[in-house]
């Protein structure tokens, strides 16, 4: 089988790679954050994939080696006499292929332009930036990653150990990728990894300087498969992937942490059952009159149920303040609010397709902090033929006047996209 280790793109990976974590710039990181209370993450991590095969499927069309997409995406507010709210445009370049005999490297570009009516285009009519650009190499029973790409914690997307890259938003959980390195021993029924980040992006309110934004992080994940279940052990010295307002100063602070977390997953038959754990040490809070490190207990227990192409999800999160006193306070628009020992969330979703699989449909709740905040999700995706996707979701929220959620009370959107794939 040919393989592509003649593509020009591939060999680019090295330069980028190498170049980004030497030279990146901090404006390289800066992403606009919509609705910062967010701790909302997804993207599970698995080293465990066909990476390394020697295997390269052949093409016989034009430019194989090349992938292309271009994406139309539409944004309009029912709730404000239908305006737009997103239009932009995304073209997307990219290429995979093998390395040598043991190694793969892939890339990809997004170029968007956002068009006048974007809420966007004020702040940022275009922009380019780095979604994937790694190499990966394995040796006897050992792998390893370098570049920009996403790692993903724990047994539920989003949840207690879901920590390492930042999303942008709750009603928008787009994750981004970072410069990171990792090393992965494999055994039988076992494995051992362990990244590096020298460099973690930092999301923070628009206006508020960083006090210091200089921190690495380092991660150690220990694995264990057993038949008809998983578990795993987790330590880390981790950076807030939100700044944390300090109200006496109005600065930004986004000090180290320490992880020690567990997951678990086991199935029966057609259900399987997922548990997180994460005990956190040192987290930045605002009380009243101080700013102060706490310890926070976090937990997650869901259940996937698969019937035929019918797929649920049932989880609940909780947050749990060890040490805690009743002047904590958040930061949040348009006044601060007083900061619970325990916040639960809820997330209720299903997904099925229909008309030979071509149309597929979801449908997901949100009930956030105690019900301080629901939001509802519905979506319809259609594909059109091997190059041509189209999908459309609409949300709304509802939440508490006084609380941290309050600017989402009555937030509703449609959007809409057109995808053609090369």
């Amino acid at each position: 089988m040919a393989k592509l280790i003649s593509n020009p793109i591939v060999y680019l990976i090295f330069g980028m790679i190498f170049s980004q974590f030497v030279l990146a710039e901090d404006s390289f990181f800066d992403d606009e954050v919509l609705f910062e209370d967010s701790d909302q993450q997804l993207v599970e991590w698995s080293d465990e994939s066909d990476l390394f095969s020697d295997e390269v499927i052949e093409d016989e069309r034009p430019l194989s080696w090349l992938n292309l997409g271009i994406t139309q995406k539409w944004g309009f507010n029912p709730a404000s006499d239908w305006n737009t709210t997103k239009e932009r445009t995304e073209l997307t370049v990219g290429t995979s292929g093998s390395v040598s005999d043991s190694g793969y490297g892939e890339v990809e570009l997004k170029a968007t332009k956002y068009w006048p009516s974007d809420s966007y285009h004020s702040t940022l009519a275009s922009d380019v930036e780095v979604e994937r650009a790694f190499l990966q190499f394995s040796f006897g029973d050992w792998s390893t990653k370098l570049g920009r790409y996403t790692i993903g914690w724990g047994e539920l997307e989003g949840g207690a150990l879901d920590v390492i890259n930042p999303v942008g938003s709750l009603t928008d959980p787009t994750q981004s990728s970072q410069w990171l390195m990792t090393a992965t021993r494999y055994w039988s029924d076992r494995d051992l990894s362990i990244f590096y980040n020298p460099n973690p992006i930092i999301q923070k309110t628009v206006g508020i300087a960083l006090t210091d934004d200089s921190h690495r992080e380092l991660g150690v994940r220990y694995g264990i498969n057993q038949e008809g279940g998983d578990m795993a052990v987790y330590g880390a010295y981790l950076i807030p992937n939100n700044a944390v307002t300090n109200i006496s100063n109005s600065a930004g602070y986004a000090g180290p942490y320490q992880l020690l977390g567990f997951s678990m997953n086991k199935a029966y038959d057609n259900y399987l059952l997922k548990f997180d754990l994460a005990y956190k040490h040192n987290l930045e809070h605002n009380r009243l009159s101080q700013f102060v490190e706490a310890d926070r207990l976090d937990l997650d227990v869901a259940l996937d149920i698969q019937q035929d192409d019918r797929q649920w999800l049932f989880s609940i999160n909780s947050k749990y303040w060890l040490d805690y006193y009743s002047d904590y306070i958040s930061v949040a628009l348009p006044a601060n609010v007083t900061t619970r020992r325990n916040s639960l969330s809820y997330l209720a979703s299903v997904s099925d397709t229909f008309s030979d699989e071509d149309w597929s449909w979801n449908l997901s709740n949100i009930i956030a902090d105690n019900g301080d905040m629901s939001l509802l999700t519905i979506g319809l995706d259609w594909d059109i033929s091997d190059q041509w996707k189209a999908s459309i979701n609409a949300l709304h929220a509802d939440a508490e006047l006084d609380r941290a959620f309050s600017l989402l009370d009555g937030y509703e959107r449609l959007q809409m996209e057109v995808q053609y794939q090369y």
